[in-house]
């Protein structure tokens, strides 16, 4: 998982730092060590498809946007 690219898509509202927060958690609470990317590039977010921030990217899908993934949704998803 530490090769599994990490992006945040957010411009550092409350939302996407609690996002961040919580990405962080769920990765400890695994023992992984990760590096998120955090991206506030509306050119980028708008050619992915991303029309709600923040939103998510493991790897090379967006798994989430327009809300804040519970840890355990995070965990879920780095498990895969």
């Amino acid at each position: 998982m530490t090769n599994t690219e990490i992006r945040l898509f957010g411009l550092g509202c409350n939302l996407s730092r609690n996002l961040h927060a919580n990405m962080q958690r769920a990765a400890k609470e695994l023992g992984l060590e990760v590096s998120i990317e955090e991206v506030s590039d509306i050119q980028e977010m708008m050619d992915l498809g991303i029309t709600a921030i923040p939103a998510l990217q493991i790897g090379e899908q967006v798994v989430a946007s327009g809300r804040v993934l519970e840890v355990e949704e995070i965990k879920s998803l780095l498990r895969i």
